[in-house]
Formats: C-alpha cells, structure tokens, sequence
C-alpha cells in the first residue's frame, strides 16, 4: 500500500528501461471499476475463482468473479470500528484472515489500537466472520501471509518500524515475530514512510518488498514464522521514482510484483527484471494474486489498482488482468 498523497506524487512522469527489440507486451483486461473514493488495497483468489478484494477507504471485503463477461463487487461483509481494510491472505482452504483498521490514508497508518486481525470462512452455505486478535501496539499490518505448514500462523509486515509479526488465529496470541534494517523506512514523508510492505511465504522463505527502499527480498523461516539465517536482497527497483508494493509467486518461481505508479515488474529466479509498463491501465497497482482453477486462470495475473486523481476524487481503481505467458 502507498498513500492516497503518495498516489499524487507519483503521477509524475518517470522512466525505466526500454523494452526489448521486437516484444510484445500482453494485453491488459479491464475486470472491474469501482465507484470513486475507493482506494483498492490487497487481493486473494479463492479455489472457485473468485476474487476477494479489501479497501483502505471502506470496511467492506468485495467479491469479484473474473470469468464473467460484466462482473459485479457483491459485499461479503462489512467489517465494524474500522474505516478500511489492508492485508488478506487464504489460511487454509477457502478460509482468509483479513486486517481491519482505522486508517488516516494521508499517512497509510491506522489508530493506535485499531488494528484487528478476522478470519473469513467460506466453507459452509454462508460465510463465517470470526474475530481473531485486536492489535493493541501497531499502527500499521500491511501485507499478511500464511506460514507454510502451520496454517494457523499469520505473518504481517509493519511498514513503520520494520518488523514483521506473527498472528495465531486459533488462539489470537500476537507478538513480533523479527525484524530487521532491511525491513525499515527511509523517513517518514510519502515514498518513504513505509518499509517492509508486500509479503508472500513460499516453501521455506518469506518472501518481501520494501517500498522505500525499493528492494525485493527474501528470509528463511521455520514452520513456525520464525527467522532462519539473514535477510537476502533479490533485486532492486528498475523504475526510476517507482515504488514496489505487494506481490505473488508463479509455478515457476517468477516473482510479479505491483508497482507504482504504472508498471508490474517480474523477477526472475536469477534476479532479472521485466517490466510491463501501462499509464492508461496500471493506475498505481497496489497488489497481484494469479487466479486459480483452469490453465488460463492460473496464469492469469489479477492487479489491483489504487486509482488517480482527478480534481478531488480518486476515480479508476479496480481490478486488472493479463495473461503472463510469454511474457
């Protein structure tokens, strides 16, 4: 997540490297566009296809089904004492933990003791919404993953003091789980207030960005969230003035990672970069999640876009896709 300041300083014109000789690059589908003041935060797909979408704006988690020609944004649930939602990952099947708060979007932090960590069951006839952990001492849970192997075990990254923390959803006991410089900010104004921001935890590594210090990352970690050896630097921003955000992880190892203010970057397991870059459809992407179910939906990339402003109003924030094959 970057703030809605943020999303104004980055409408400025920046650059990156020329594409190869001869590439094509994909086509972008628009899914879905949500009315105005909708900043669209996080995003996770559920085995049906579906995808599961938060707001900072609102408390409001949204079901989008992408293979629908003129899908619609039903509201799973509204969340309560809270102004929006952050991170959400899927903790066992068909089963998401979900981040609410009370966000001052101008700063990207929440209330002091705001924060609350939920689980959202889609298992039975209706979905179950269960209160899992208020967080008394951070003001920010940004991107959230499950631990491999303990399902019950939520890592989230705190952007303002570089930490990462770690949520038992069975019982609600939280605590720092580590932290690390790698993880810091680099000050406190927009572009540089937030450190450690989109998480993903893939075999024995979590798996991170860090937004100001434009780096991508990884740690080794055990089954039960905790740091294993040091924190490895993967790759570095391509994009002159862009700002890595949240991201996910392909069959085949690449990493795609949303990227303000208009490109999504993939690296390679050897650290490579390719960056797609879209000003009129990649309108500062705050998340990626590749969907689920036949071969096209799993390589199908989703890309939430945080919006733009015009005049006062944040307009175009919504949901992107392309098909990552051959690119």
């Amino acid at each position: 997540m970057l703030s809605l300041l943020s999303l104004v300083l980055l409408a400025l014109p920046t650059s990156f490297a020329a594409p190869l000789s001869g590439r094509t690059d994909p086509v972008i589908r628009q899914v879905y566009t949500f009315g105005p003041n909708r900043f669209i935060e996080n995003i996770a797909v559920r085995s049906n296809s579906k995808l599961l979408v938060t707001s900072m704006s609102v408390p409001d988690l949204f079901s989008i089904n992408p293979t629908l020609t003129s899908p619609t944004a039903p509201i799973v649930y509204t969340f309560p004492n809270a102004s929006g939602l952050s991170g959400i990952t899927e903790t066992s099947p068909d089963v998401f933990a979900v981040v609410s708060g009370v966000w001052d979007l101008a700063t990207t932090r929440a209330n002091l003791g705001s924060l609350s960590v939920w689980t959202v069951n889609f298992c039975g006839s209706s979905p179950v919404v269960s209160h899992v952990a208020s967080i008394a001492n951070s003001t920010i849970l940004n991107g959230i993953t499950t631990v491999p192997g303990s399902p019950h075990l939520v890592l989230a990254a705190d952007s303002d003091i570089g930490a990462v923390w770690k949520v038992n959803t069975l019982t609600g006991a939280y605590s720092i789980a580590f932290s690390d410089p790698l993880f810091l900010p680099t000050g406190t104004a927009p572009g540089t207030n937030l450190g450690i921001n989109g998480l993903k935890a893939k075999g024995s590594y979590l798996y991170f960005t860090n937004s100001a210090l434009g780096i991508y990352g990884r740690v080794g970690i055990n089954s039960l969230g905790n740091k294993v050896g040091s924190v490895q630097t993967l790759a570095s921003m391509p994009v002159v003035g862009g700002h890595y955000d949240d991201l996910d992880i392909d069959a085949s190892g690449n990493t795609w990672i949303a990227t303000h203010p208009s490109h999504v970057v993939k690296v390679k397991s050897d650290g490579t970069q390719k960056v797609l870059a879209n000003t009129a459809l990649l309108l500062n992407p705050t998340s990626a999640a590749f969907g689920r179910g036949n071969a096209l939906e799993k390589r199908t990339l989703y890309v939430t876009n945080g919006g733009e402003f015009v005049g006062n109003d944040l307009v175009n924030e919504g949901i992107v896709s392309f098909d990552t094959a051959g690119f």
